[in-house]
């Protein structure tokens, strides 16, 4: 019985290898993935054949149900990552796939501040002015994808700390004001830092501030078909930003600018996934910042982007480029290292 099973198991294999070469060079299938589904393949195959002399089936029979179960098996495994970590990082760094949940809350945008306000009770209204929405120093969990409508202003106290669930966001249609302080900073963070969360974002409103706020393990979102590709991202929407810290984050860009006029000045982005601050058009001005180990570049700045760019300090990662190819360690005393 072993000889017969080898006579079909060693071929089965070097198909199966072959099949993985085929699928990474011509399919271009990430690597990540053919690593996993390889690496499935073994532990099946090791388990499967382990317990071969508890079964009286033909060679043949033996290693078609070796193959059925190593399919069943790694496409649960996938299935379960993918549906367990919404925020997708699990599932990017087991398949090599980029991908974000898409959610559709457009019935969210309309809806007036008394009934967005009613089932958020960390939320308030200022008694002194209607259009402007509250939240008071505290730890708050927010496990779904929260929107705040336009036409107000939302003001979080110095101190306050926001833990995201899996995947889970902010998106603002009005202005955020987010003043914390040095002894007390505002803090957006993941429920689990494993599980990473979405994004806060601000679209179409401002000026926005955000000062002394840190925003640790988020990651990026896909809301109402716009991509919020950073930890902050800034829609067609102007804010100042200025004292904040923007580490071990997992998106495209710790910080987005998609045109609008925005100001970044004093902060610091560390460990982030790929760029440190994008700016894809717009306006504004980037100044005094430090970037310590982006995944890619520390500063990118689209050619359409009118930004004036000077006394930064880019370490570990590759040289940021303005839209016309210059260096930005040749420009007004950015040093990179």
């Amino acid at each position: 019985m072993l000889r017969g099973n080898l006579k079909l198991v060693i071929p089965v294999t070097l198909l199966v290898i072959a099949g993985l070469a085929v699928a990474k060079e011509i399919y271009k299938v990430p690597q990540p993935l053919i690593v996993f589904i390889g690496a499935m393949f073994g532990v099946c195959a090791l388990i499967f054949w382990s317990r071969r002399r508890q079964s009286n089936a033909s060679a043949f029979v033996q290693v078609v149900a070796w193959l059925l179960s190593w399919g069943i098996v790694t496409t649960a495994v996938l299935d379960g990552v993918y549906y367990f970590d919404k925020g997708g990082w699990m599932w990017f760094k087991v398949s090599g796939y980029n991908v974000t949940w898409a959610e559709n809350l457009w019935d969210q945008v309309k809806v007036s501040p008394a009934s967005f306000v009613a089932p958020y009770p960390f939320f308030s209204r200022d008694p002194e002015d209607s259009t402007r929405l509250l939240i008071k120093r505290g730890v708050y969990d927010i496990d779904e994808t929260i929107i705040v409508p336009p036409g107000l202003t939302l003001a979080i106290a110095p101190g306050t700390e926001l833990r995201f669930g899996v995947g889970a966001s902010l998106i603002s249609y009005s202005a955020i004001i987010a003043r914390g302080t040095e002894q007390a900073p505002i803090i957006f963070t993941a429920q689990n830092k494993w599980r990473k969360w979405g994004v806060v974002g601000v679209v179409r409103a401002g000026p926005s501030i955000f000062t002394h706020v840190r925003f640790e393990h988020g990651r990026q979102a896909l809301v109402n078909a716009i991509d919020f590709l950073g930890a902050l991202s800034l829609i067609d929407a102007d804010a100042e930003v200025t004292w904040c810290y923007f580490k071990n984050l997992y998106g495209k860009d710790g910080a987005q600018v998609h045109h609008g006029r925005a100001f970044f000045r004093n902060n610091t982005f560390q460990d982030c996934f790929k760029d440190g601050l994008d700016f894809d058009g717009g306006a504004g001005e980037i100044s005094r910042n430090r970037f310590e180990y982006c995944g890619d570049e520390g500063i990118d700045l689209g050619e359409d982007s009118r930004v004036q760019v000077f006394d930064n300090v880019i370490i570990g990662s590759k040289d940021a480029k303005k839209g016309d190819g210059t260096k930005l360690s040749e420009t007004a005393a950015n040093i990179a290292n």
